[in-house]
C-alpha cells in the first residue's frame, strides 16, 4: 500500500471572480449584442454573465478550432475564448473572419507565460506568428516577467487589421496558477 494517497482533479473555472469581472468589463466596454462562446458552452460563465448580459448567446460545437475554421464568417460582437492552453489560434481565426469593425475578446491564456515559466519552449504556432525562437531562455524570462508587453506584441501578430483599443490583464494566484493569465480586449479595425 502506498505511503501517501495523492489525488488530483481537474477544476474548471479557476479564479471565477476574475473571470466574471473580466466578462462584465467586456460587456460594459465592448457591447452586449451577441457572444460566441468558443470553449465550454453553457457553463459557469454563461450562468454568471452571458445569459443576463447579452442579447444573443451562441456556442461552438465539437472541437473548437475545427468549428471556427468551418465557419464562413462571424457576425458576433463578443468572443469568449477560454481554452485550457493557447487562445491565440482561435483569436487569429476569429479576427480573420469577423464582419464587425469593433469586437471584444475575453481569454484565458494557459500557454504563453506557463511555457516560459517551465522553460519548455515557445509553441510552433506562436513561433510562426512572432518569429520568436523555440527555446531562448532570455526571451522566455522576459516574457514571463514582462508579460503585458509580449502579450500586446503577440496579439498584434494575430489580430490582422484590428488594433487594440483597450486591454485588461489579470494573473492567476497560487502555486502553478500564477502562470495562467486572463485578459480581455476591445479591438477595432485599423483605418
Amino acid at each position: 500500500m502506498p505511503k501517501f494517497k495523492l489525488s488530483f482533479s481537474k477544476k474548471d473555472n479557476s479564479h471565477p471572480k476574475v473571470k466574471v469581472a473580466l466578462r462584465e468589463w467586456l460587456v460594459s466596454n465592448c457591447g452586449r449584442e451577441s457572444i460566441l462562446d468558443v470553449y465550454g458552452a453553457n457553463g459557469l460563465m454563461y450562468e454568471s454573465v452571458w445569459k443576463d448580459k447579452v442579447k444573443q448567446y451562441i456556442a461552438s460545437s465539437g472541437e473548437s478550432i475545427s468549428f471556427l475554421n468551418g465557419q464562413g464568417s462571424f457576425d458576433q460582437q463578443l468572443f469568449d475564448i477560454d481554452p485550457y492552453a493557447s487562445p491565440y489560434e482561435a483569436i487569429k481565426v476569429i479576427c480573420s473572419k469577423s464582419t464587425k469593425n469593433k469586437i471584444g475578446i475575453v481569454c484565458t491564456d494557459g500557454c504563453l507565460r506557463r511555457v516560459c515559466m517551465m522553460r519548455t519552449g515557445i509553441p510552433e504556432f506562436i513561433q510562426a506568428q512572432t518569429g520568436w525562437p523555440k527555446k531562448d531562455l532570455s526571451l522566455m524570462a522576459a516574457i514571463y516577467h514582462r508579460y503585458p508587453e509580449y502579450l500586446r506584441y503577440l496579439l498584434k501578430c494575430v489580430i490582422g487589421d484590428y488594433r487594440i483599443d483597450k486591454l485588461v490583464i489579470k494573473y492567476g494566484q497560487g502555486t502553478w496558477k500564477q502562470a495562467t493569465v486572463y485578459f480581455a480586449a476591445c479591438l477595432s479595425r485599423s483605418a
